[in-house]
């Protein structure tokens, strides 16, 4: 049962970042494990009835969606072993992770932010999205209006496609993007330590169903 944050959750993340070797993690692996791993997979499994009732194809399980703190360093740059923040990324398995849509939570000592989009372009689905609303805004006119009372849209946009006349100006945003991720933020230290957080994610996720299910519903077009 989800018991909420504490005030180590966040020292934790804070002291990771300017300790990030292995020798600290290895030191403090109990403090990792009791103050930040394992409330982390208890909101995942206080979400998982939610996050069913927006898609029952959406991985619940906690450990498949909470992301690991060891970073990939091979790739990158930046050599530091762990992560100084953790997520959970409700996607359907088996599909191309960087494209697919979901829902989320992150977790920092700067905040957390929840919401649902995508973590990189989709070009197909957005075309498919383009010619949508085009052709029958009235829809998205709605379900945009509501998202957006709670949500802030982070756009990955064509920076010089121009929408058609067709398109209502409150959509003008929403026409040309490649892909895109609404998000709310809890930066409120008392907010993101209280009890019922795992239930105010989980009306969020509520609110966001119509946006899920209007994308979800949407064919792809190939380029």
């Amino acid at each position: 049962m989800f018991q909420g944050f504490t005030e180590q959750t966040f020292e934790f993340f804070m002291a990771i970042r300017f300790n990030n070797n292995r020798e600290f993690f290895l030191e403090n692996h109990d403090w990792y494990q009791s103050s930040v791993r394992t409330p982390c997979l208890d909101l995942a499994s206080a979400l998982g009835d939610a996050v069913n009732a927006l898609d029952p194809e959406l991985e619940t399980r906690p450990t498949k969606v909470l992301s690991r703190i060891n970073r990939d360093v091979r790739f990158s740059n930046d050599k530091s072993p762990y992560r100084d923040y953790l997520w959970l990324a409700f996607r359907r398995p088996g599909e191309e992770r960087r494209t697919t849509l979901g829902v989320y939570v992150d977790v920092s000592d700067d905040g957390i932010n929840y919401g649902m989009g995508f973590y990189d372009e989709n070009l197909p689905l957005m075309k498919a999205f383009r010619a949508t609303l085009e052709n029958a805004p009235a829809e998205f006119l709605e379900i945009a209006a509501e998202v957006e009372k709670e949500f802030e849209l982070h756009p990955k946009a064509y920076k010089r496609m121009k929408p058609p006349d067709a398109v209502p100006e409150p959509l003008r945003k929403w026409y040309p993007l490649r892909g895109f991720y609404v998000e709310k933020r809890i930066s409120d230290y008392a907010h993101m330590m209280s009890k019922t957080l795992d239930e105010e994610i989980a009306e969020g996720y509520r609110r966001l169903t119509p946006l899920y299910r209007y994308f979800t519903r949407l064919t792809p077009i190939p380029d």
